[in-house]
C-alpha cells in the first residue's frame, strides 16, 4: 500500500522588514507543501518527528503538510497548473499526464508492487481464470494503473479487449459498486485492493507478477523546483529513499503512526495484509536506463491499446537524481 505523496508549490517566505538585499535574499527558505499523509507510512512519522524538516533546513528548505490527493491524475493537472510541485503515483498513469504537456519530471521509482496490485472478483464468484472474464463487467479509472491492468491482463492470457466490458468508475466509487455485485470484477491497486480482499469477501483473480505488470511507481517534480532548486528535490529523493528502506524492514512501525482506532486505523486483518505485503516491497531509487524502457514499454503498450493517440518518448521527462545540485553555485 503506498500512501501518494504531493509537495504543492514553492514559495518563498519574504523577510519580515521587506528589501529587496542579498542579505535578505539569503536569509530566504523554500517551503515545499507537501499532501497530508494521513495515519501510516514514513511520511506519517516524518510529520509526526519532524525528520523530513530536519534533512530539509540543511539546503535551507522546510514542509507544509496540506491537502490531500488519492490518485495521480489531479495532482499532475495541479502541478501543470503551478499549485504543486511534487507527486507521486504510477509510470501508467504518468505516461498519459505525460503525453499532455507537463511542467515536470520523473526524479525516483520504485519497482512495481506486484503482489498488491491486481484484479479480483468476489469469493463465490464462478470466474476462475483471466479468461473467465469474457463476457463480464470489470471496473476500472480510465487511462491509469486500473485500466493498465485489465488490458495487460487480457494481453497476457490472450482475451480479446472487446469481449471484456470496461465500466468506468472513479476508484473511491467502486468498492460500492464491486460491493453489490454490480460490476463482476475490479481492476485495482494496494489502496483499494487491500480493503476488497478484507472488507468486501474478495480474492485476488491475477497479481501483477500473473498479468506481467510493468506499472512501476514514479515520484515527479515541478520543473520550476528542478530548475530553481535541484538541490531540494536531491535532499527530498536522500529521504525517501532512506524513510521507504526502513518501513520495508519493519512496516508495522509504521502503520497507525498518529491513532489506532478510527477510519484511518489499520486494523486485524487489514494490518496483517499490509504488513505482509510491504515487507514484499522495495525501496524507491534513482531512475536508470532500465527503467527509462519500462517505461518506454508501458507507452507503447497504452499507445497500442488506443489509450494514447500518439506515440511518447519518455526520457526527456526523466531526470538523474544523482547529479541534481552539481553544479548548484
Amino acid at each position: 500500500m503506498r500512501k501518494l505523496l504531493l509537495a504543492v508549490p514553492l514559495v518563498l517566505l519574504a523577510a519580515a522588514c521587506g528589501g529587496g538585499t542579498s542579505a535578505t535574499a539569503a536569509q530566504e527558505q523554500v517551503v515545499v507543501r507537501i499532501s497530508d499523509p494521513g495515519n501510516s507510512g514514513f511520511l506519517a512519522v516524518a510529520k509526526k518527528d519532524g525528520s523530513l524538516d530536519a534533512a530539509l533546513a540543511k539546503v535551507n528548505a522546510k514542509v507544509k503538510w496540506v491537502g490531500d490527493f488519492s490518485v495521480f491524475a489531479p495532482a499532475a493537472q495541479a502541478i501543470n497548473a503551478g499549485s504543486l510541485d511534487v507527486a507521486t503515483g504510477s509510470i501508467t498513469a504518468g505516461v498519459t499526464a505525460l503525453a499532455v504537456k507537463p511542467s515536470f519530471k520523473i526524479f525516483a521509482t520504485v519497482p512495481p508492487d506486484l503482489p498488491g496490485e491486481g484484479i479480483v472478483v468476489k469469493n463465490g464468484s464462478p470466474i476462475k481464470s483471466v479468461a473467465d472474464l469474457a463476457g463480464r463487467s470489470v471496473a476500472v479509472g480510465h487511462g491509469g494503473t486500473s485500466e493498465y491492468l485489465l488490458l495487460k491482463a487480457l494481453q497476457t492470457f490472450k482475451v480479446p479487449v472487446d469481449a471484456v466490458k470496461r465500466v468506468y468508475l472513479n476508484p473511491p466509487q467502486t468498492a460500492p459498486v464491486f460491493g453489490s455485485g454490480k460490476v463482476d470484477a475490479w481492476s485495482t491497486f494496494s489502496t483499494y485492493l487491500i480493503p476488497a480482499v478484507t472488507d468486501l469477501d474478495a480474492r485476488i483473480l491475477a497479481d501483477g507478477e500473473a498479468i506481467k505488470s510493468d506499472n512501476y511507481v514514479i515520484y515527479v517534480a515541478a520543473n520550476k523546483l528542478l530548475d530553481e532548486h535541484p538541490e531540494v528535490v536531491k535532499t527530498l529523493f536522500e529521504y525517501i529513499k532512506e524513510g521507504s528502506t526502513k518501513e520495508i524492514a519493519d512496516p508495522e512501525a509504521y502503520l497507525n503512526v498518529f491513532t489506532q482506532a478510527g477510519p484511518q486505523a489499520v486494523q486485524g486483518a487489514q494490518k496483517d495484509l499490509v504488513v505482509d505485503l510491504q515487507k514484499q516491497g522495495k525501496p524507491a531509487q534513482a531512475v536508470t536506463a532500465t527503467e527509462i524502457a519500462k517505461y518506454q514499454d508501458v507507452a507503447k503498450f497504452f499507445l497500442d491499446q488506443k489509450v494514447l493517440t500518439a506515440p511518447l518518448d519518455v526520457a526527456p521527462h526523466v531526470v538523474d537524481v544523482t547529479t541534481l545540485g552539481n553544479a548548484k553555485q
